[in-house]
């Protein structure tokens, strides 16, 4: 039970950015600050390691994983695969329910305005591209996007978004409208576009020579 209190104690602090990539785990800081002992928090640490969240070290320890460029360019390109698929399932089965629930979370992503892109932009842009996957009427599907968000795409470095976020909201309500008239043609064209912008913001951002 500890070692999964321990778990999700420190995926949030990860989620926070109060552990940052590259940064070693310093054991007794996080007995500290968690108040627990020292074995429930490696357990959690290798429970992390088998998501790809923290990396060890023979001899040295553990470290929040860093993505290179390859490893963020490879999520980028998976997310647009699996939001291009998540698109052709709701179009197909889709109900009137859906897109209500689906126009909720669009609103409720435009309205929460902040000086950053903490951590509840990205649940509330998580929350409308996962009920779109909802929406397609796959079990299977929306479980593997929602641990590919909560595993891989919240492990980049989204504050390089927040210039953008009413671009993006522009383009949900495109995607909305789109789903709603059950165009996937012009419903692909919006997620390969939005997943893009995304991704070439990132990469200015991370590597301004590119």
């Amino acid at each position: 039970m500890k070692g999964s209190e321990a778990y999700s104690a420190i995926k949030e602090l990860i989620q926070l950015k109060k552990l940052v990539p590259g940064q070693k785990i310093i054991y007794r800081d996080l007995e500290e600050k968690l108040g627990m002992s020292k074995t429930p928090i490696i357990n959690g640490l290798i429970r992390l390691e088998e998501e790809g969240l923290v990396v060890s070290i023979k001899n040295r320890g553990f470290y929040i994983k860093e993505e290179s460029l390859l490893e963020a360019g490879q999520i980028f390109d998976l997310r647009e695969k699996l939001e291009q698929i998540s698109v052709e399932f709701a179009v197909a089965n889709s109900t009137d329910s859906d897109l209500a629930i689906l126009k909720q979370k669009m609103i409720a992503y435009h309205k929460y305005e902040t000086p950053i892109y903490d951590r509840k932009k990205l649940e509330l842009d998580n929350a409308f591209h996962l009920q779109i996957a909802v929406m397609g009427g796959n079990q299977y599907f929306s479980k593997l996007i929602s641990r590919f968000y909560e595993s891989d795409f919240f492990k980049l470095n989204l504050s390089y978004f927040l210039p953008y976020v009413k671009e993006f909201s522009e383009e949900h309500e495109l995607l909305y409208e789109a789903l709603k008239k059950r165009n996937l043609k012009e419903a692909k064209k919006i997620i390969r576009h939005h997943i893009r912008a995304g991704k070439k913001l990132f990469f200015q951002k991370k590597d301004p020579a590119l």
